[in-house]
């Protein structure tokens, strides 16, 4: 494809057996001509990915991708053209969105160990707000990924409403 390496994020082209056949520059940061898309996948994540594939001709999904030694959540678009043959898949990093949800996360814990919460029913107001705002933000992921995250915000209210009081 012309240009391709200029594509400022991971874009691939995969082959119906998910084969890189080309990439941008950031693409071939995670994965070498020839090589599967599937060798890259977390392993939990490649039946679902390739079911979904080969199911819709496109749609988006979120996916956990080996890069440098360790696994990050992507945004995985994809579509597939019939006159290539060829699926073309972009892949959109989501940890810094999960980062700040983590960095909020630890500063509820924090203000659950300060004393003075203890001492000021009106502050749990403004950390159950903070939670909501958490429910809120986590509205546009997948389910499979946000059930696990609203479960551990439940547990984190339960706690925050008895502890602060």
């Amino acid at each position: 494809m012309e240009n391709l390496h200029l594509c400022p994020i991971p874009y691939l082209l995969l082959d119906r057996q998910f084969s890189l056949i080309d990439a941008s520059n950031s693409g071939y940061d995670l994965l070498m001509p020839g090589e599967n898309f599937m060798s890259i996948v977390e392993e939990e994540s490649s039946p679902k990915f390739a079911r979904i594939l080969h199911k819709h001709t496109k749609g988006e999904m979120e996916l956990n991708v080996k890069k440098n030694d360790s696994f990050e959540l992507f945004d995985i678009f994809f579509q597939f053209s019939d006159i290539q043959q060829y699926f073309h898949v972009v892949l959109i990093a989501k940890d810094h969105q999960y980062q700040k949800v983590s960095e909020q996360m630890n500063s509820l814990f924090d203000l659950m160990g300060n004393p003075a919460y203890s001492r000021k029913e009106s502050n749990l107001t403004e950390v159950l707000a903070k939670i909501s705002s958490l429910y809120l933000k986590l509205s546009n992921t997948s389910d499979w990924n946000r059930q696990e995250i609203m479960d551990k915000i439940k547990e984190i209210e339960y706690h925050i409403q008895r502890n602060v009081k």
